[in-house]
This record gives structure tokens, sequence and C-alpha cells, in this order.
């Protein structure tokens, strides 16, 4: 059975087509360096610390995102309180039909990314020659960070958030994620993650690794029966001479998500 973490990065990279990390609320910059594990990014480091040069693009404005689960999710508007259009608050309640359902909103997207990536894998490869790289970590090349956000996930079906929120902000198209500014959670039930945001977050990104290139293939070579072959198993193959191995720099996938990037390192 699928993890929370799993359901919720494979339904956000469906959608969004980036990737998202486990907990939502993961603080992310282009240029970070970690590691990835069981849907979790654990920076450790970043290019710039390292001492390796990177170009950023310019800054490219992003759609605001909407999305929950289909037909999982409910949003409904309570009781008005207050008696003033200043201070008139209402309850709204959000509630889930299955386990790992997810609601998402937030304004002001914009998409920060990295130039030049073939000078970023040129300088990773040199440094793995050098011993000076893991294959393990992984680098940041996108992020999409927004405005005001707020990220539900439900545990269970049958979660359930209840919130306090000016009613001003039932006005906007992304409702919840507008009242995170002034909003009180008055109910929480069965809930995975919630992250309200009001000054933003970095929820979706991509990143890339140093990964070898996979083996050759040998050749099959026929002889004939007149080849000269030295007896049977003195013929021995001749030596090469070794050479560093081949590696490219790979764009992540949401299958990568959840591998072990803690384990011991295979190569440094």
């Amino acid at each position: 059975m699928a993890s929370i973490p799993e359901l919720y990065t494979r339904e956000m990279h469906t959608k969004c087509e980036y990737l998202a990390c486990w907990l939502p609320s993961t603080r992310m910059a282009v240029g970070d360096v970690g590691l990835l594990s069981g849907h979790r990014f654990r920076k450790l480091t970043t290019l710039a610390e390292l001492g390796i040069p990177f170009t950023r693009n310019e800054d490219s404005p992003f759609t605001d995102l909407d999305y929950s689960s289909a037909e999982c999710v409910a949003v409904e508007p309570g009781v008005r309180l207050g008696s003033t259009a200043d201070d008139a608050l209402c309850n709204l309640s959000v509630t889930f039909t299955r386990d790992g359902a997810t609601l998402f909103q937030a304004s002001g997207c914009v998409q920060e990314s990295m130039g030049n990536i073939p000078a970023l894998e040129s300088a990773l490869r040199t440094r793995h020659e050098n011993r000076d790289w893991r294959l393990e970590y992984v680098v940041v090349t996108e992020v999409v960070r927004t405005g005001p956000t707020a990220i539900l996930v439900a545990e269970r079906r049958g979660a359930q958030l209840d919130l306090q929120v000016s009613t001003s902000a039932l006005t906007s198209p992304l409702p919840i994620a507008s009242a995170t500014a002034k909003c009180a959670i008055t109910r929480r039930q069965g809930i995975a993650a919630d992250v309200l945001a009001p000054d933003g977050a970095t929820p979706l990104f991509n990143a890339v690794q140093l990964r070898k290139r996979p083996l050759r293939a040998y050749d099959l070579v026929f002889r004939s029966d007149d080849d000269e072959l030295s007896e049977a198993g003195d013929w021995d193959a001749p030596d090469e001479p070794d050479e560093p191995d081949e590696t490219d720099l790979i764009r992540l996938t949401w299958a990568d998500l959840g591998q072990d990037g803690t384990a011991a390192p295979s190569d440094v």
C-alpha cells in the first residue's frame, strides 16, 4: 500500500509535471545540494558554499495553482461571525474522502531556474574525477516559489480541517490560500500535513544527479576453426588501461524520489 508521501508526490508530479517533496513545507532554493530519500530532501550544502559557480535564468511568472484530488475534497463555508465587514469572520471546513487526498492552492507563483546546465555537468564531472563529489548528491536546478499558499494532505478517509477565516478571503479564486494571512485552525482531524503560508513556500522543484553511464554490452565475435587460439582456459583478453567512469547529468523523475540516498555511498 502506498504511503502518504508517495501518494502526495506522485499526484503533484502528475498534475504539475514538477517534483514535490515531503513535507510540503520543505524550503528549497536553486543551487541547493543534498540527498533524496523516501520522498524527502535533506539539504547538505549549496553549490555556492562548495565554490561551484552557476548562472540563473531570469525569474519567470508562473500560473496560480489550484488543485484538489478529484471528487475527494470538499470546501464548505460555515457560520459568519462578527457584526461589521471589518471584523467579519466565518468558519470554513475542508473534508477529505480518500487517504492522501490533497488540496493545493498557491498564488503569485514564480519559476526560478538555473542556466547553463552543461557547464554545471562539466564542473561536477571534474569534481567526481577528483573524488570530490558523491554520486548520491542531487542539485536543485529549478523551484516554483509561491505567494500565499495552502497545502492540505489527508492521512485517512474522513479527515477534516476547520478554519476560522476572514469573509473577504472567500471572494478570492483561491479562498484558503488568500485566508492564510488571517486564519486560525479550530479543528484538525486525520490530517497528515497542513501548510498555511501567507509569505509563500517552495513546494515544487526539479533536480539533477550525476550518474555513471550503463556499461557497454560485450561484443560477440565469431571465430573460425582456422583461428589460432591457445589451449582452452589459457587464453586471456588483452589488458586495457583503466579509464575514469563516464558520467552524465540526469534530470530526476518521480521514481527517483523514493530512492535511498542515505545508504552508504557506492562511489566517491
